[in-house]
């Protein structure tokens, strides 16, 4: 723009620099030059970024055949040697968990149809693993309501089996649910064409063994040298605990008989049964014998041969532990405090849920969790005493504050809640109020079997003193050695057990 000047020439304004400023219409032309190219660029990009993302090879869709025709695909590379072999991954397939596959079907007898084998698995829970092991729905809500009753689905366990047996047609026939080996649980189809549940009677052998040996390294060598399994080292220990400790007393050349049964499945061992009667033989331990009884169908101990219960009035180990971890101790050391605590009962290293049992008859004075102590069961008993259980994982079901229990009888299971280094029984004992030393105390001769029995015992224990007799031992000279603990059992861990209070 131009405008004269005061001689009456017409003069140019000069062009824009930085230290001249623009005039209004230049400034309004200049912003809208700015924003009709940002706008430009924008559409370019924009119409850019949709014809890459429906680009059908992103995608991998095929085009049309004349687009093939026309623009012919351009090879690529070929791949390294060593991906030649290695199938193509869907992109969509990345993140996909990978699919468990059936497991494959096997042909029955005869022709008359196939059956499937599966576990159990990780499945949330019946149903689910039942369609995850190829039933369909309303197959699955058959079996669930032939099966209700029959068995408890919520003990299902990943191990557990499941066989699922179909005819020709692929109608489902037959359906089994293994728990164990004598648990077993079936639905079959009728001529009706219902599902009709119920559990297998499995055929359980019972052989009467009769053994004996000679020790030599340890109790639980010789049993195997016998033919026996180790599991029955606890019945001698829990047995004759009152007169015996296997850990210090045993020496090379002590004898051991037994009467078992054992019990097999399909010629497989299964478990050992009753043990009519055990004997001990040692240089410093002397002969013990000792005979099941049952004074009920439910109700059995051991008795010696004049009937008088060999494991007393109490039971000083009230489980079935591994090893003694920590005595009774007034001076102890603890080993989380650091510092001396007296440590007033004995500690029993066990596995997480081993039973424990009431020492002798009682009545419930505290069911719960106490502290340092964990879950805890204490007892009253008679003549002044109380016994204290620490560190339980649970209780027995329906454990309550003063109700009765009998010596033997399960009160909870072992743990290692409050203060614990592991799982272990504590096991504390008072008499008039003070604590004592369960091991020391707990040793008085056992109760004598009631008069209305005696007379079948006798008769029960004449017969089974001639089976002992007649077991055979191997000629093996007795001598006098160093004690030695037998291999079963563990080095003493520390494990810790609070004083009750």
């Amino acid at each position: 723009m131009s405008e004269p000047s005061d001689d009456g020439v017409v003069k140019h304004r000069p062009l824009p620099s930085v230290g001249i400023p623009l005039l209004r219409d230049e400034v309004r032309a200049s912003r809208v030059r700015r924003i009709v190219g940002a706008s430009v660029v924008g559409v370019g990009l924009l119409g850019a970024l949709i014809s890459v993302l429906v680009s059908p090879e992103l995608w991998g869709l095929g085009g049309s055949a004349a687009d093939s025709v026309d623009e012919p695909p351009v090879a690529a590379d070929p791949p390294p040697l060593h991906e030649l072999d290695e199938p193509e991954a869907d992109l969509d397939d990345l993140d996909a968990p990978p699919v468990e596959e059936l497991p494959a079907e096997e042909p029955l007898g005869d022709g008359e149809g196939t059956r499937v084998v599966r576990p159990f698995g990780t499945s949330p829970g019946f149903r689910p693993a039942l369609v995850a092991a190829g039933c369909t729905g309303a197959e699955a809500d058959q079996l669930i309501s032939a099966l209700d009753g029959v068995m408890d689905f919520r003990r299902c366990r990943p191990s557990h089996e499941m066989v699922i047996e179909r005819d020709l047609d692929g109608h489902l026939s037959r359906f089994e649910y293994r728990a164990s080996t004598t648990q077993i649980y079936e639905a079959r189809r009728t001529v009706e064409g219902t599902l009709v549940g119920s559990q297998v009677e499995v055929p359980i052998e019972r052989v009467r063994l009769r053994r004996g040996g000679t020790i030599q390294s340890s109790l639980g060598t010789a049993l195997e040298a016998a033919g026996l399994g180790r599991t029955l080292v606890g019945v001698f220990v829990e047995t004759f605990e009152r007169e015996v400790n296997f850990n210090t007393q045993t020496r090379a050349g002590d004898t051991f008989r037994i009467i078992v049964d054992e019990e097999r499945v399909g010629g497989e061992l299964l478990r050992y049964g009753t043990v009519h009667a055990i004997e001990v033989r040692g240089q410093r331990v002397g002969a013990h014998r000792a005979f099941w009884f049952e004074t009920s169908p439910d109700h059995g101990d051991f008795f010696d041969s004049t009937g008088r219960a060999v494991h007393g009035g109490w039971l000083r180990t009230p489980l079935r532990y591994d090893h003694l971890s920590s005595g009774f101790d007034p001076r102890r050391m603890h080993p989380i405090l650091r510092r001396i605590v007296p440590h007033n009962g004995v500690d029993y290293a066990a596995g997480t849920g081993t039973p424990v049992w009431a020492a002798a008859d009682g009545v419930v004075t505290f069911v719960g969790p106490r502290g340092a102590n964990g879950n805890l069961v204490s007892l009253r008993h008679e003549n002044g005493y109380e016994t204290h259980y620490a560190h339980l994982s649970r209780f027995a079901s329906g454990l309550a504050r003063d109700a009765r229990v009998e010596q033997r009888q399960i009160i909870g299971y072992v743990g290692s809640t409050g203060r614990s280094t592991g799982p272990h029984l504590h096991f504390g004992l008072k008499r008039n109020g003070r604590f004592v030393d369960p091991q020391a105390e707990l040793n008085g001769p056992g109760r004598m079997m009631g008069a209305a029995h005696l007379g079948r015992f006798r008769r029960q224990v004449r017969d089974l003193e001639r089976e002992l007799d007649a077991i055979e031992l191997p000629s093996t000279p007795a001598v006098d050695s160093a004690p030695e603990a037998p291999s079963e059992a563990a080095p003493a861990a520390t494990a810790d057990g609070e004083p009750t209070d």
